[in-house]
């Protein structure tokens, strides 16, 4: 996976976590994720995002929230 993803700053990863969050409920859906991953350049199949959602969302309630993001984001950084 060829990520473009860069370092960033509590403020930035804020608004990059509000971007993607198209419904604005504080959580990230797989089909936002996706588009996350598009984004900044992870050439995923869909099987293998759909794995790297599961990964993400740590306490598997079907959605990804922003302290969630923020421990995938740094990791991958």
């Amino acid at each position: 996976m060829a990520s473009q993803r860069p370092a960033n700053s509590p403020t930035e990863l804020q608004v990059i976590f509000a971007r993607f969050d198209g419904d604005g409920d504080g959580r990230i859906n797989f089909g936002e994720f996706a588009d996350l991953l598009a984004e900044f350049g992870d050439e995923l199949s869909h099987p293998e995002k759909l794995l790297a959602f599961e990964a993400t969302d740590a306490n598997g309630d079907g959605a990804i929230a922003y302290d969630e993001f923020v421990a995938w984001w740094t990791d991958a950084a």
